[in-house]
């Protein structure tokens, strides 16, 4: 028993050692990866991700702020998020923040475009950016018909496969009880 034991317990002291070394660098480290944009702020950097709908027919945006000078998460910065659209007046995005993630609610302004106007005040200055970010495709409410081929009969085929589980189990329990009385 020892033996298997000690092979497995040194396995895991390698990854938490590995884990624990690699774990700073990937805090810190924040490159935008999958970002819609990129772009300076003042002395901000921004990355701004597409949205995800949210009830009310609106889309949910997704800002993480970094402080340029520093390579740190802003987490002190406060927003003000305008947007406008083709034919639309400005709208003024409801926000919230967690630490350096800016969460802004938009309407769905799809099949046209958002240009975001962005304005940012903390600790290490203001800054302003403008980009666009695009709306949500509605998602097609009516499903694709299909014919069912059921019949409607009993389910024969659910009936045997649990007489087939139950079985299985019952003889796994069996050869357990088996080992433990040899």
């Amino acid at each position: 028993m020892t033996l298997t034991i000690a092979p497995l317990g040194r396995a895991f002291l390698l990854a938490g050692v590995v884990g624990a070394a690699l774990l700073p660098a990937a805090a810190e480290a924040h490159n935008g990866a999958g970002a819609a944009f990129r772009g300076r702020a003042g002395p901000y950097q921004v990355y701004a991700y597409d949205g995800y709908a949210v009830p009310r027919g609106a889309v949910e945006y997704r800002l993480v702020l970094l402080d340029n000078d520093r390579g740190e998460p802003a987490n002190d910065v406060r927003v003000h998020i305008t947007a406008t659209k083709p034919g639309a007046p400005e709208t003024v995005a409801e926000w919230h923040s967690y630490a350096n993630v800016v969460y802004y609610t938009l309407p769905n302004a799809y099949p046209h475009d958002w240009t975001v106007d962005l304005r940012l005040a903390g600790q290490a200055g203001r800054g302003h950016v403008s980009f666009r970010m695009h709306g949500l495709q509605p998602v097609d409410p009516l499903p694709v018909a299909a014919r069912s081929e059921s019949t409607g009969g009993s389910p024969i085929g659910l009936i045997i496969g649990g007489c087939l589980v139950g079985l299985t189990a019952a003889a796994a329990v069996l050869l357990l009880w088996r080992r433990q009385r040899s």
